[in-house]
C-alpha cells in the first residue's frame, strides 16, 4: 500500500510518485478515477490491473478523508 495525499477540494489523490487521480463516486464507497497527468505513470505501471489497483487505493483514501473531514 503506498501513501496518497488527498485534495478534497478538488477532488483528487496524489500518489508518492506523482500520479494524480480525479475522482468520481460511482456508488457510495466506489470511486472512479481519472489520470490527470499520465505521463507520470512509469511503464511498469501501465498495465491495467495494476492502475485499476491505484485507482481502488486511492478511492480508499479518499473515503477515508471524507469520513475524518465529516467526524470533525
Amino acid at each position: 500500500m503506498s501513501t496518497w495525499k488527498i485534495n478534497l477540494n478538488k477532488q483528487t489523490a496524489t500518489s508518492i510518485n506523482g500520479i494524480t487521480f480525479k475522482l468520481t463516486e460511482t456508488k457510495p464507497g466506489e470511486y472512479e478515477g481519472l489520470c490527470l497527468n499520465p505521463s507520470q505513470i512509469p511503464p511498469d505501471d501501465l498495465d491495467d490491473v495494476i492502475l485499476g489497483r491505484m485507482v481502488e487505493e486511492a478511492g480508499m483514501f479518499y473515503a477515508i478523508e471524507l469520513t475524518r473531514l465529516k467526524g470533525n
